[in-house]
């Protein structure tokens, strides 16, 4: 593999030559185009499939090529697409191999078995999971390997989004989290912060609660769709809202992605009373495989002549959107008595209890939770910033 000079300023400080991704889904191939980018060596491996055994990292390459994963198509040829089963030696000079495959657990620790043999003593391994704790991945694995191993949890899509969630327990090497924390910063041009090893860790533990019970509570107040997720534009949501939010994630993964989280947390955490995959309207979209964008539509959706509907959440039928008016002034807007108001006040209130209760559980401190909110699902402030100017509204 051609030797590449790094471009990024200070990359040499970094230690980091040469990473090794496996996976080359969307978020594998993503952060390969991130590394490449900067002027890193990358191995691209995925399984080894049909007659082109190294067609699912090619394709993740070229996938890449057309999303503007890469700033310049040049940066494509520093990714070399391989196979775990063919290729596992190019890993042997690797200073940093990142596993994002499926987020199954024996097939994570069935990778780490097949790879680590073929790791330098000096080699970080990490995980991109965006659930799965970090003990649970370590439990048999050689001390000298969990010792260099951390979670390291990149959001979609990585070229855009600027968080890397970093679990490390006391047992890593001392030096582990500094270097993970330079490569983020100087390599990616990302904001590493620490997490605790709970699962979900911060911004999809706090992400996931909040769009379960956005959606509760939207039913309860019998808002329509489009009111619920401008209310949560005046909350600082992205565009999106809560709602599109959903068809951006793909429906189908709300039993996997929830589903999990609910399974590996305690029975009286709240997020097991808003139980989103057992939500009526989330049923009824995946008994008729409306999942979504990625499947013509779900709590939205775009016709043949390029107009946008709506789920009318009572005939189940999709109509034009209504005009929707209400204040764009937070303190307003919480202060409104009615459904608006009161769907308002009960998801804020509702958010930062449950911030408040798992604070020291999942962060070290208030502002980590600010900012991987912030950061990971863009809003434009965190909910302990939120609870600071609406505190005594909501909590009367």
């Amino acid at each position: 593999m051609q030797n590449l000079i790094a471009k990024v300023a200070g990359a040499e400080a970094t230690g980091i030559k040469k990473v090794g991704i496996i996976g080359a889904g969307a978020m594998g191939a993503g952060i390969a185009a991130q590394f490449a980018d900067a002027g890193i060596a990358v191995e691209l491996l995925d399984i080894a499939r049909g007659d082109n055994r190294i067609e699912p990292a090619e394709t993740g390459i070229s996938r890449q090529l057309k999303l503007g994963g890469f700033t310049t198509p040049d940066a494509a040829a520093r990714v070399r697409p391989g196979n775990i089963d063919d290729h596992l030696a190019r890993l042997q000079d690797a200073d940093w191999v990142i596993e994002a495959v499926v987020e199954k657990l024996d097939v994570k620790r069935a990778l780490f078995r097949k790879i680590a043999p073929c790791l330098k003593p000096s080699a970080i391994l990490s995980s991109n999971t965006s659930t799965i704790p970090r003990h649970d991945m370590v439990a048999g694995m050689e001390s000298s390997l969990a010792r260099r191993f951390a979670i390291t949890h990149f959001f979609n899509p990585p070229r855009l989004m600027p968080l890397l969630e970093v679990v490390v327990d006391d047992q890593a090497e001392p030096e582990l989290r500094d270097r993970l924390h330079q490569a983020a910063r100087i390599l990616l041009s990302k904001t590493p912060i620490d997490c605790h090893d709970t699962p979900g860790f911060i911004a999809n533990r706090i992400g996931c609660f909040w769009i379960a019970v956005s959606v509760t509570e939207a039913c309860r107040f019998g808002l329509d769709i489009e009111t619920a997720d401008a209310v949560q534009t005046v909350l600082g949501v992205p565009k999106t809202g809560v709602f599109g939010l959903l068809d951006l994630i793909g429906i189908d993964l709300v039993p996997t992605i929830w589903g999990g989280l609910m399974q590996a947390l305690p029975t009286d955490d709240a997020l097991q009373i808003y139980n989103l995959p057992g939500n009526p309207l989330i049923t009824e979209l995946l008994a008729k495989g409306s999942f979504g964008r990625k499947a013509g539509g779900g709590f939205y959706r775009k016709t043949a002549d390029g107009q946008f509907e709506v789920l009318d959440t009572d005939k189940l039928l999709y109509r034009a959107p209504r005009p929707v008016q209400l204040s764009r002034e937070l303190q307003e807007l919480l202060s409104e008595q009615g459904p608006v108001g009161n769907y308002a006040r009960s998801v804020l209130r509702k958010l930062i209890s449950y911030c408040e209760t798992h604070l020291s559980e999942i962060a070290s401190d208030a502002s980590a939770i600010d900012t991987a909110m912030q950061l990971g699902y863009s809003w434009r402030e965190g909910p302990f910033a939120l609870a600071a100017k609406a505190v005594e509204i909501i909590e009367c």
